[in-house]
């Protein structure tokens, strides 16, 4: 694994309203033919498993089987997705809009990602996710 910086921005959109979340951490990073692999703690305490391969992201949130969530992103197409938390599951589904991994100019990289989620038929937000890995 190697040793970068990940410059996160998230943008949450539910209904009329939106909010930006900015962070930079420490992470590590691995990268052979077939996949990337992104690990980092979110707010120095939660830690957080990117999976990248082909047209696919795979992404674990969470400190243990009782506190966690698991998205899975294709672009175009419906994934089931989970949040548990204190051991009660919520069931959801997200549709990937947008998902593009590409080297900058700068030598960094970038991760984007623009989903749905949705509880049943209901629309829970509008997510734009954007990683700058250096």
């Amino acid at each position: 694994m190697t040793k970068i910086n990940i410059d996160l921005t998230s943008t949450i959109t539910q209904e009329k309203d939106s909010e930006t979340f900015h962070k930079n951490m420490d992470g590590e990073i691995k990268k052979d033919d077939k996949t990337i692999r992104v690990s980092y703690l979110e707010d120095g305490t939660i830690p957080v498993k990117m999976l990248l391969k082909d047209n696919e992201l795979i992404l674990r949130r969470g400190v243990d089987h009782q506190s966690y969530s698991l998205m899975r992103f294709v672009p175009g197409e419906k994934q089931a997705c989970r949040y548990v938390v204190s051991d009660r599951q919520m069931d959801l589904t997200s549709v990937t809009n947008l998902l593009e991994y590409e080297p900058q100019n700068d030598g960094s990289e970038k991760l984007h990602i623009e989903y749905d989620l949705f509880s049943g038929l209901y629309l829970i937000g509008n997510y734009t996710v954007t990683l700058i890995f250096t």
